[in-house]
Protein backbone atom coordinates (compact mmCIF):
# COMPACT_ATOMS: atom_id res chain seq x y z
CA UNK A 1 0.00 0.00 0.00
CA UNK A 2 1.47 3.44 -1.03
CA UNK A 3 2.29 5.19 2.07
CA UNK A 4 1.29 9.16 2.51
CA UNK A 5 4.55 11.33 2.76
CA UNK A 6 4.16 13.92 5.25
CA UNK A 7 4.29 17.35 4.27
CA UNK A 8 7.27 19.07 4.53
CA UNK A 9 7.47 22.65 6.90
CA UNK A 10 8.63 24.79 3.90
CA UNK A 11 6.42 23.42 1.42
CA UNK A 12 3.34 24.06 3.60
CA UNK A 13 4.41 27.30 4.77
CA UNK A 14 4.34 28.56 0.38
CA UNK A 15 1.24 26.70 -0.29
CA UNK A 16 0.01 29.09 2.98
CA UNK A 17 1.32 32.39 1.82
CA UNK A 18 0.00 31.50 -1.74
CA UNK A 19 -3.57 30.98 -0.26
CA UNK A 20 -2.75 34.60 1.72
CA UNK A 21 -1.58 36.08 -1.58
CA UNK A 22 -4.90 34.89 -3.45
CA UNK A 23 -7.01 36.54 -1.08
CA UNK A 24 -4.77 39.38 -0.89
CA UNK A 25 -5.11 39.96 -4.48
CA UNK A 26 -8.45 39.25 -4.69
CA UNK A 27 -9.07 41.89 -1.86
CA UNK A 28 -7.63 45.05 -3.80
CA UNK A 29 -9.91 43.64 -6.78
CA UNK A 30 -12.98 44.38 -4.98
CA UNK A 31 -13.06 47.76 -2.95
CA UNK A 32 -15.83 49.81 -1.09
CA UNK A 33 -16.43 52.78 -3.46
CA UNK A 34 -19.16 54.11 -0.98
CA UNK A 35 -21.39 52.96 2.02
CA UNK A 36 -25.05 54.36 2.38
CA UNK A 37 -25.58 54.43 6.19
CA UNK A 38 -23.13 51.81 6.52
CA UNK A 39 -24.17 49.49 3.83
CA UNK A 40 -20.94 49.12 1.54
CA UNK A 41 -21.47 49.15 -2.14
CA UNK A 42 -18.73 47.76 -3.90
CA UNK A 43 -16.32 47.60 -7.03
CA UNK A 44 -17.75 44.98 -8.53
CA UNK A 45 -21.78 46.02 -8.24
CA UNK A 46 -20.27 49.44 -9.99
CA UNK A 47 -18.95 47.48 -12.60
CA UNK A 48 -21.50 45.08 -12.63
CA UNK A 49 -24.30 47.78 -13.18
CA UNK A 50 -22.05 49.74 -15.50
CA UNK A 51 -21.94 46.99 -17.77
CA UNK A 52 -25.56 46.29 -17.84
CA UNK A 53 -26.46 50.00 -18.86
CA UNK A 54 -23.67 49.50 -21.35
CA UNK A 55 -25.17 46.86 -22.54
CA UNK A 56 -28.81 47.25 -22.26
CA UNK A 57 -28.50 50.54 -23.78
CA UNK A 58 -26.76 50.71 -26.53
CA UNK A 59 -24.75 53.98 -25.22
CA UNK A 60 -20.77 53.90 -25.44
CA UNK A 61 -18.45 54.82 -23.05
CA UNK A 62 -15.30 56.90 -24.50
CA UNK A 63 -12.46 58.54 -23.15
CA UNK A 64 -14.53 61.84 -22.21
CA UNK A 65 -17.49 60.09 -21.14
CA UNK A 66 -16.24 57.67 -18.51
CA UNK A 67 -15.46 59.11 -15.37
CA UNK A 68 -19.18 60.60 -15.75
CA UNK A 69 -20.86 57.56 -16.79
CA UNK A 70 -19.16 55.78 -13.55
CA UNK A 71 -20.31 58.87 -11.23
CA UNK A 72 -24.12 58.15 -12.57
CA UNK A 73 -23.64 54.93 -11.81
CA UNK A 74 -22.47 55.35 -8.49
CA UNK A 75 -25.13 57.59 -7.78
CA UNK A 76 -27.69 54.73 -9.40
CA UNK A 77 -26.52 52.42 -7.52
CA UNK A 78 -26.74 55.06 -3.82
CA UNK A 79 -30.07 55.76 -4.99
CA UNK A 80 -31.08 52.34 -5.20
CA UNK A 81 -29.76 51.20 -1.67
CA UNK A 82 -31.83 54.55 -0.32
CA UNK A 83 -35.51 53.36 -2.20
CA UNK A 84 -34.91 50.30 -0.96
CA UNK A 85 -34.22 50.94 2.49
CA UNK A 86 -36.78 53.50 2.21
CA UNK A 87 -39.46 50.81 0.79
CA UNK A 88 -38.30 47.71 3.24
CA UNK A 89 -39.55 50.34 6.31
CA UNK A 90 -42.87 50.91 4.93
CA UNK A 91 -43.08 47.65 2.93
CA UNK A 92 -41.25 44.81 4.58
CA UNK A 93 -43.90 42.30 5.37
CA UNK A 94 -44.31 42.10 0.96
CA UNK A 95 -41.04 42.08 0.28
CA UNK A 96 -41.54 38.44 -1.18
CA UNK A 97 -44.06 39.87 -3.59
CA UNK A 98 -41.61 42.72 -4.62
CA UNK A 99 -39.38 40.36 -5.40
CA UNK A 100 -41.54 38.02 -7.76
CA UNK A 101 -42.66 41.24 -9.45
CA UNK A 102 -39.05 42.20 -9.79
CA UNK A 103 -38.63 38.93 -11.77
CA UNK A 104 -41.66 39.40 -13.97
CA UNK A 105 -40.97 42.29 -15.20
CA UNK A 106 -37.01 40.95 -15.92
CA UNK A 107 -38.96 38.24 -17.73
CA UNK A 108 -41.28 40.62 -19.45
CA UNK A 109 -38.09 42.88 -20.70
CA UNK A 110 -35.83 40.39 -21.83
CA UNK A 111 -38.00 38.12 -23.55
CA UNK A 112 -39.51 40.63 -26.00
CA UNK A 113 -39.28 38.31 -29.22
CA UNK A 114 -40.12 35.36 -26.98
CA UNK A 115 -36.63 34.40 -26.17
CA UNK A 116 -35.84 33.09 -23.12
CA UNK A 117 -34.63 35.58 -20.62
CA UNK A 118 -31.89 33.67 -19.00
CA UNK A 119 -30.70 32.71 -22.29
CA UNK A 120 -30.61 36.82 -23.06
CA UNK A 121 -29.27 37.79 -19.81
CA UNK A 122 -26.36 34.87 -20.26
CA UNK A 123 -25.99 36.22 -23.60
CA UNK A 124 -25.26 40.11 -22.41
CA UNK A 125 -23.16 38.64 -19.78
CA UNK A 126 -25.38 40.34 -16.94
CA UNK A 127 -26.32 38.55 -13.63
CA UNK A 128 -29.76 38.64 -12.93
CA UNK A 129 -29.28 39.68 -9.61
CA UNK A 130 -27.94 42.80 -11.05
CA UNK A 131 -31.12 43.63 -13.04
CA UNK A 132 -33.45 42.46 -9.96
CA UNK A 133 -31.48 44.73 -7.88
CA UNK A 134 -32.96 47.69 -10.07
CA UNK A 135 -36.20 47.00 -10.48
CA UNK A 136 -36.77 45.77 -7.01
CA UNK A 137 -35.56 49.14 -6.08
CA UNK A 138 -37.66 51.00 -8.93
CA UNK A 139 -41.04 49.27 -8.02
CA UNK A 140 -40.66 49.47 -4.07
CA UNK A 141 -40.02 53.28 -5.19
CA UNK A 142 -43.19 53.78 -7.63
CA UNK A 143 -45.76 52.15 -4.55
CA UNK A 144 -43.86 54.71 -1.72
CA UNK A 145 -44.55 57.63 -4.23
CA UNK A 146 -47.98 56.55 -4.89
CA UNK A 147 -48.50 56.02 -0.79
CA UNK A 148 -47.16 59.29 -0.11
CA UNK A 149 -48.64 61.35 -2.37
CA UNK A 150 -51.84 59.90 -2.71
CA UNK A 151 -53.47 62.78 -2.38
CA UNK A 152 -52.00 64.37 -5.40
CA UNK A 153 -53.05 61.69 -7.29
CA UNK A 154 -56.58 61.78 -6.03
CA UNK A 155 -57.54 63.37 -9.42
CA UNK A 156 -55.56 61.30 -11.49
CA UNK A 157 -59.03 58.71 -12.82
CA UNK A 158 -61.26 62.03 -13.10
CA UNK A 159 -58.81 63.84 -15.34
CA UNK A 160 -58.20 60.32 -17.38
CA UNK A 161 -61.98 60.44 -18.20
CA UNK A 162 -61.99 64.04 -19.63
CA UNK A 163 -58.57 62.68 -21.56
CA UNK A 164 -60.45 59.95 -23.30
CA UNK A 165 -63.34 62.00 -23.67
CA UNK A 166 -61.48 64.24 -25.89
CA UNK A 167 -59.52 61.23 -27.92
CA UNK A 168 -63.29 59.93 -28.60
CA UNK A 169 -64.29 63.60 -29.75
CA UNK A 170 -61.67 64.01 -31.66
CA UNK A 171 -60.70 61.22 -33.66
CA UNK A 172 -60.16 63.28 -36.62
CA UNK A 173 -58.17 65.54 -35.34
CA UNK A 174 -54.10 65.75 -34.76
CA UNK A 175 -52.81 63.04 -32.29
CA UNK A 176 -49.48 61.81 -31.27
CA UNK A 177 -47.78 58.88 -29.36
CA UNK A 178 -44.92 59.92 -27.41
CA UNK A 179 -41.72 58.79 -25.52
CA UNK A 180 -39.85 60.80 -23.43
CA UNK A 181 -36.71 60.79 -21.13
CA UNK A 182 -37.04 63.11 -18.66
CA UNK A 183 -32.91 64.06 -16.90
CA UNK A 184 -32.13 66.03 -13.66
CA UNK A 185 -29.01 67.13 -12.55
CA UNK A 186 -27.96 64.62 -9.91
CA UNK A 187 -25.45 65.28 -7.07
CA UNK A 188 -22.60 63.54 -9.44
CA UNK A 189 -24.45 65.73 -12.53
CA UNK A 190 -24.50 69.45 -12.75
CA UNK A 191 -26.98 70.83 -15.48
CA UNK A 192 -24.07 71.20 -17.96
CA UNK A 193 -22.95 67.76 -17.31
CA UNK A 194 -26.75 66.60 -17.58
CA UNK A 195 -27.24 68.69 -20.81
CA UNK A 196 -23.67 67.20 -22.24
CA UNK A 197 -25.23 63.67 -20.97
CA UNK A 198 -28.48 64.49 -23.00
CA UNK A 199 -26.82 65.47 -26.34
CA UNK A 200 -24.65 62.21 -26.04
CA UNK A 201 -28.01 60.11 -25.74
CA UNK A 202 -29.65 61.66 -28.68
CA UNK A 203 -26.40 60.99 -30.62
CA UNK A 204 -26.50 57.64 -29.87
CA UNK A 205 -30.44 57.18 -29.98
CA UNK A 206 -30.13 58.28 -33.48
CA UNK A 207 -27.22 56.11 -34.07
CA UNK A 208 -29.37 52.91 -33.17
CA UNK A 209 -28.87 53.01 -29.06
CA UNK A 210 -32.17 51.21 -27.22
CA UNK A 211 -34.25 54.92 -26.38
CA UNK A 212 -36.49 52.81 -24.46
CA UNK A 213 -33.45 51.12 -22.09
CA UNK A 214 -32.36 54.27 -21.53
CA UNK A 215 -35.28 55.81 -20.69
CA UNK A 216 -35.48 53.03 -18.09
CA UNK A 217 -32.56 53.20 -16.53
CA UNK A 218 -32.26 57.22 -16.79
CA UNK A 219 -35.29 58.55 -16.54
CA UNK A 220 -36.76 60.49 -13.82
CA UNK A 221 -40.13 60.41 -14.49
CA UNK A 222 -43.10 57.85 -13.83
CA UNK A 223 -42.84 56.74 -17.30
CA UNK A 224 -39.58 54.83 -17.14
CA UNK A 225 -41.38 51.79 -15.76
CA UNK A 226 -42.62 51.75 -19.58
CA UNK A 227 -39.34 52.54 -21.21
CA UNK A 228 -40.84 56.58 -21.18
CA UNK A 229 -44.11 55.63 -22.96
CA UNK A 230 -46.37 58.54 -22.29
CA UNK A 231 -49.19 57.63 -24.79
CA UNK A 232 -51.58 59.21 -27.26
CA UNK A 233 -51.82 63.06 -26.77
CA UNK A 234 -54.19 65.48 -28.26
CA UNK A 235 -52.00 68.04 -30.54
CA UNK A 236 -54.07 70.68 -29.43
CA UNK A 237 -53.31 69.81 -25.83
CA UNK A 238 -49.66 70.26 -26.22
CA UNK A 239 -47.85 73.52 -25.56
CA UNK A 240 -47.47 75.25 -28.67
CA UNK A 241 -44.03 75.32 -28.36
CA UNK A 242 -43.53 71.66 -27.97
CA UNK A 243 -45.68 71.21 -30.79
CA UNK A 244 -44.07 73.30 -33.17
CA UNK A 245 -40.86 70.91 -32.28
CA UNK A 246 -42.64 67.83 -32.33
CA UNK A 247 -45.01 68.21 -35.32
CA UNK A 248 -42.30 68.35 -38.11
CA UNK A 249 -40.93 64.70 -36.88
CA UNK A 250 -41.34 61.41 -38.82
CA UNK A 251 -42.20 58.21 -36.40
CA UNK A 252 -38.93 56.78 -34.35
CA UNK A 253 -37.65 60.56 -34.75
CA UNK A 254 -35.98 62.22 -31.80
CA UNK A 255 -36.13 66.20 -30.67
CA UNK A 256 -32.77 67.31 -29.50
CA UNK A 257 -32.61 67.90 -25.30
CA UNK A 258 -35.29 70.47 -24.42
CA UNK A 259 -34.61 72.34 -21.17
CA UNK A 260 -38.14 72.87 -19.24
CA UNK A 261 -37.27 74.26 -16.05
CA UNK A 262 -34.41 72.91 -15.55
CA UNK A 263 -35.03 69.57 -16.43
CA UNK A 264 -34.04 68.41 -19.52
CA UNK A 265 -36.27 66.52 -21.74
CA UNK A 266 -35.80 64.35 -24.92
CA UNK A 267 -39.02 63.13 -26.67
CA UNK A 268 -39.34 60.33 -29.31
CA UNK A 269 -42.54 60.39 -31.76
CA UNK A 270 -43.87 56.97 -31.39
CA UNK A 271 -46.95 57.80 -33.76
CA UNK A 272 -48.83 59.78 -35.52
CA UNK A 273 -52.34 60.30 -36.69
CA UNK A 274 -54.16 62.96 -38.90
CA UNK A 275 -57.48 62.32 -40.35
CA UNK A 276 -58.41 59.45 -38.20
CA UNK A 277 -55.47 57.71 -40.19
CA UNK A 278 -52.58 55.91 -38.86
CA UNK A 279 -48.90 56.68 -39.92
CA UNK A 280 -47.31 53.87 -42.13
CA UNK A 281 -44.38 53.69 -40.00
CA UNK A 282 -46.78 52.41 -37.43
CA UNK A 283 -46.96 48.94 -39.14
CA UNK A 284 -45.79 46.33 -37.56
CA UNK A 285 -43.24 43.96 -39.29
CA UNK A 286 -41.57 40.28 -38.26
CA UNK A 287 -38.09 41.02 -38.72
CA UNK A 288 -35.43 38.29 -39.81
CA UNK A 289 -31.59 38.89 -40.42
CA UNK A 290 -29.21 36.50 -42.19
CA UNK A 291 -25.90 36.94 -41.36
CA UNK A 292 -22.64 35.63 -43.55
CA UNK A 293 -19.81 35.88 -41.11
CA UNK A 294 -16.49 37.47 -42.19
CA UNK A 295 -13.25 36.66 -40.85
CA UNK A 296 -11.57 39.68 -42.71
CA UNK A 297 -13.20 43.05 -43.92
CA UNK A 298 -11.88 44.13 -47.20
CA UNK A 299 -14.04 45.28 -50.30
CA UNK A 300 -12.57 41.85 -51.82
CA UNK A 301 -14.29 39.45 -49.56
CA UNK A 302 -17.20 41.84 -48.77
CA UNK A 303 -18.01 41.57 -52.54
CA UNK A 304 -17.58 38.02 -53.17
CA UNK A 305 -19.94 37.17 -49.54
CA UNK A 306 -22.59 39.61 -51.11
CA UNK A 307 -22.28 37.27 -54.69
CA UNK A 308 -22.80 34.26 -52.81
CA UNK A 309 -25.69 35.43 -50.63
CA UNK A 310 -27.60 36.12 -53.80
CA UNK A 311 -26.62 32.97 -55.39
CA UNK A 312 -27.97 31.22 -52.47
CA UNK A 313 -30.79 33.30 -51.77
CA UNK A 314 -32.23 33.40 -55.44
CA UNK A 315 -34.85 30.56 -55.11
CA UNK A 316 -35.98 31.48 -51.17
CA UNK A 317 -39.23 32.82 -50.49
CA UNK A 318 -40.10 32.37 -47.32
CA UNK A 319 -38.31 32.75 -43.62
CA UNK A 320 -37.67 28.58 -42.94
CA UNK A 321 -35.86 28.64 -46.08
CA UNK A 322 -33.83 31.38 -44.97
CA UNK A 323 -33.64 30.52 -41.92
CA UNK A 324 -32.02 27.22 -42.26
CA UNK A 325 -29.49 29.00 -44.93
CA UNK A 326 -29.04 31.72 -42.14
CA UNK A 327 -28.05 28.29 -39.78
CA UNK A 328 -25.44 26.86 -42.16
CA UNK A 329 -23.73 30.22 -42.04
CA UNK A 330 -22.61 29.16 -38.89
CA UNK A 331 -22.65 33.01 -37.32
CA UNK A 332 -24.19 32.21 -34.07
CA UNK A 333 -26.09 35.48 -33.93
CA UNK A 334 -30.22 35.15 -33.85
CA UNK A 335 -31.77 35.39 -36.77
CA UNK A 336 -35.53 36.66 -35.42
CA UNK A 337 -35.16 39.73 -34.50
CA UNK A 338 -38.87 40.50 -33.72
CA UNK A 339 -42.03 41.85 -34.10
CA UNK A 340 -41.54 45.66 -34.23
CA UNK A 341 -43.03 48.69 -35.34
CA UNK A 342 -41.22 50.21 -38.83
CA UNK A 343 -40.66 53.70 -36.94
CA UNK A 344 -38.04 51.96 -33.67
CA UNK A 345 -36.00 50.88 -36.45
CA UNK A 346 -32.40 52.42 -37.30
CA UNK A 347 -33.41 54.95 -39.85
CA UNK A 348 -31.53 53.47 -42.52
CA UNK A 349 -32.54 49.78 -41.88
CA UNK A 350 -35.99 51.04 -41.25
CA UNK A 351 -35.59 53.07 -45.23
CA UNK A 352 -34.40 49.46 -46.56
CA UNK A 353 -37.20 46.90 -44.68
CA UNK A 354 -40.11 49.73 -45.17
CA UNK A 355 -40.86 49.24 -49.08
CA UNK A 356 -41.29 45.19 -48.40
CA UNK A 357 -43.49 42.98 -48.17
CA UNK A 358 -44.05 39.47 -46.59
CA UNK A 359 -41.75 37.20 -47.88
CA UNK A 360 -39.56 39.83 -49.51
CA UNK A 361 -35.50 40.14 -49.01
CA UNK A 362 -33.57 43.42 -48.74
CA UNK A 363 -30.18 43.82 -50.18
CA UNK A 364 -27.06 42.50 -48.86
CA UNK A 365 -25.66 44.89 -47.08
CA UNK A 366 -22.19 45.05 -44.79
CA UNK A 367 -22.93 44.75 -41.38
CA UNK A 368 -20.30 44.86 -38.14
CA UNK A 369 -20.45 41.05 -37.57
CA UNK A 370 -20.26 40.15 -41.61
CA UNK A 371 -22.18 40.28 -44.74
CA UNK A 372 -26.25 40.55 -44.03
CA UNK A 373 -29.20 40.67 -45.63
CA UNK A 374 -32.97 41.01 -44.25
CA UNK A 375 -36.35 39.48 -44.88
CA UNK A 376 -40.32 40.29 -43.69
CA UNK A 377 -41.99 37.39 -42.52
CA UNK A 378 -45.26 39.30 -41.56
CA UNK A 379 -46.40 42.76 -41.77
CA UNK A 380 -49.33 44.72 -40.27
CA UNK A 381 -51.05 47.57 -41.12
CA UNK A 382 -51.27 49.97 -38.06
CA UNK A 383 -54.79 49.83 -36.03
CA UNK A 384 -56.51 52.84 -34.56
CA UNK A 385 -56.88 51.65 -31.16
CA UNK A 386 -57.77 54.25 -28.45
CA UNK A 387 -55.72 53.96 -24.98
CA UNK A 388 -58.18 52.03 -22.33
CA UNK A 389 -58.82 54.54 -19.07
CA UNK A 390 -56.47 52.64 -16.81
CA UNK A 391 -53.68 53.83 -19.26
CA UNK A 392 -54.53 57.24 -19.59
CA UNK A 393 -54.59 57.34 -15.66
CA UNK A 394 -51.19 55.93 -15.40
CA UNK A 395 -49.85 58.58 -17.61
CA UNK A 396 -51.52 61.15 -16.10
CA UNK A 397 -49.99 59.80 -12.71
CA UNK A 398 -46.53 59.79 -14.66
CA UNK A 399 -46.81 63.16 -14.94
CA UNK A 400 -47.00 64.42 -11.95
CA UNK A 401 -44.06 61.51 -10.43
CA UNK A 402 -40.92 63.24 -12.06
CA UNK A 403 -41.68 66.12 -9.30
CA UNK A 404 -42.30 64.47 -6.18
CA UNK A 405 -39.93 61.81 -6.85
CA UNK A 406 -37.23 63.67 -7.32
CA UNK A 407 -37.94 66.19 -3.72
CA UNK A 408 -38.67 63.25 -2.05
CA UNK A 409 -35.57 61.36 -2.58
CA UNK A 410 -33.32 64.62 -2.17
CA UNK A 411 -35.08 64.18 0.79
CA UNK A 412 -33.48 61.36 1.85
CA UNK A 413 -30.26 62.03 0.75
CA UNK A 414 -29.91 64.47 3.03
CA UNK A 415 -31.09 62.30 5.95
CA UNK A 416 -28.91 59.53 4.92
CA UNK A 417 -25.58 59.22 5.52
CA UNK A 418 -23.51 58.81 2.18
CA UNK A 419 -19.65 58.45 2.25
CA UNK A 420 -18.06 58.05 -0.89
CA UNK A 421 -14.82 56.33 -1.22
CA UNK A 422 -13.78 56.97 -4.71
CA UNK A 423 -14.00 60.15 -6.92
CA UNK A 424 -13.79 59.43 -10.93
Amino acid sequence: MPRILPLSRAFFISIVMLMLSSISSFATLIEVVATVDGVPITSHELNERRNMLIKTTGLTMTSENTAQINRDVLQMLIDDQIKISAGSKVLGSQMQIVEDNADNLINQTFSQNGENPNDVLRELNIPREIIRHKFKADILWASIINNRFEGQFANARAEAEIELSQLEQNLNEPHINLDEIVLLPEPGRNYAATINLANQMVNAIRQGADFNRIAQQYSASGSAQSGGNIGWILVDNLDPELAQTIMPLQPGDITDPIDRDGAILIYRLSGKRENGMADPMETQIALTRLLYPLAANDDATRLEAAAKIKRNTKDITTCDELENLHLSYGSGLAFNLGILPLYSLAPELRDMVAPLDKGEMSEVIAYKEGMAAFMVCDKQAPQINLPDLDALELNVKNRYFSVLSSRYLNQLRREAVIDIRKSF
